[in-house]
């Protein structure tokens, strides 16, 4: 089912409406691709195409859209003397916008998503301390596996990063693997963990050392998907009954964008061509390229919404040189993509169109 869509026209005749109308019935798609989350009837643009007559510059036509969404409000505009171009050129613009929009949209929701997790770790918080404290494990576990989501897209992008650089075979450990280890860490290590650090963020510390030690194993043992974390750590790690919260999250797919990382930059022609899992390696593998610590602060600010102060208690350094290091880390990657010819400024001339669009609640 496509968005609904609405048009006004002003002074175009029927043969140019129908010209028209057929144009952005081959841009539209492009748009509703990236927007495949969204439920169709939720999804409105109305165009408006206004045809001015004859004025000292000549005659043109001016192009509107506004495309309304259920996160907020994205509108486009060209003016010009081909209406079918100025289309174009709007599609284009919205886009950009989009994908823009997706971004920031994806950001509140985990800024959300981080800040109802801290507060439920807060509230857990002397539970699990009692737990610890009474030699619980079983119930100290299963306390804390649910609470432990949050660290799921981290770990599953520094797994990734692993394998693509060689410290790991490919489908060699799993997410579930390197939370079972953490969780074991957790317990062994509560009562003396650090009181300066959230919990969440101690956590996220706690899988870094999981998987160095993971990768320092030799020899390292080539594990079967199909193996389950019962046989191999069936001591270590209880598992609950409610073991359904893994099966809910374990297809989920995450993607992020140029975006997310380089707000001030947008893809080229040959980075839109390449599938998802290429650009998210492609991105990776340019990660890969910045100095450990240096790359570990970057993503907890882009990627995980960590603020600069949190991650500064968490790699033990000033503030001020995480910030530093964010900042040419940004740079770094943003020269890279666009000597690459993956990404482009759109503010530099012959990027920009004829076209301007403004966002709101986004």
């Amino acid at each position: 089912m496509n968005m609904n869509s609405h048009w006004v026209f002003n002074g175009v005749d029927d043969a140019l409406k129908a010209r028209l109308e057929s144009t952005w019935a081959k841009e539209l798609p492009r748009i509703q691709a990236l927007l495949k989350r969204y439920p169709s009837d939720l999804q409105e643009i109305r165009l408006t195409i206004s045809h001015h007559a004859a004025r000292p510059l000549g005659e043109f036509y001016e192009v509107k859209a506004v495309l309304q969404l259920p996160t907020g409000t994205l509108t486009a505009e060209a003016n010009g003397r081909d209406p079918e171009t100025l289309l174009d050129h709007v599609a284009d613009s919205l886009v950009s916008q989009v994908k823009r929009h997706k971004g920031r949209v994806r950001r509140e929701a985990s800024t959300d998503e981080k800040a109802r997790n801290r507060a439920e770790l807060s509230a857990v918080l002397p539970v699990l301390q009692q737990r610890v404290e009474s030699g619980d494990r079983e119930n100290f576990f299963r306390l804390l596996r649910p609470l432990l989501g949050h660290l799921r897209d981290y770990v599953r992008r520094e797994l990734r990063h692993l394998e693509m650089n060689g410290s790991l075979h490919r489908g060699e450990w799993t997410v579930e693997d390197v939370l079972d280890e953490v969780m074991v860490r957790a317990w062994d290590r509560f009562s003396n963990r650090p009181r300066d650090l959230e919990l969440d963020l101690w956590l996220t510390k706690l899988v870094d050392e999981a998987m160095s030690a993971l990768i320092m194993q030799e020899p390292r043992p080539h594990l079967s998907l199909e193996v389950s974390a019962e046989e191999i750590m069936p001591d270590a790690v209880p598992r609950p009954d409610e073991s359904e919260w893994w099966a809910d999250l374990r297809d989920e797919t995450e993607h992020y964008s140029l975006g997310d990382l380089i707000p001030d930059i947008e893809g080229t022609n040959s980075w839109e061509e390449l599938e998802a899992e290429g650009q998210q390696d492609r991105l990776l593998s340019l990660l890969d390229e910045l100095p450990p610590a240096q790359r570990q602060a970057f993503i907890l600010y882009a990627l995980e919404n960590y603020q600069t102060g949190e991650i500064a208690k968490l790699q033990g350094r000033p503030e001020a040189q995480v910030k530093a290091e964010i900042k040419a880390a940004r740079e770094r990657l943003r020269e890279r993509l666009m000597t690459d010819g993956h990404a482009r400024d759109p503010g530099k001339p012959g990027a920009a169109l004829s076209a301007a669009g403004k966002t709101g609640g986004n």
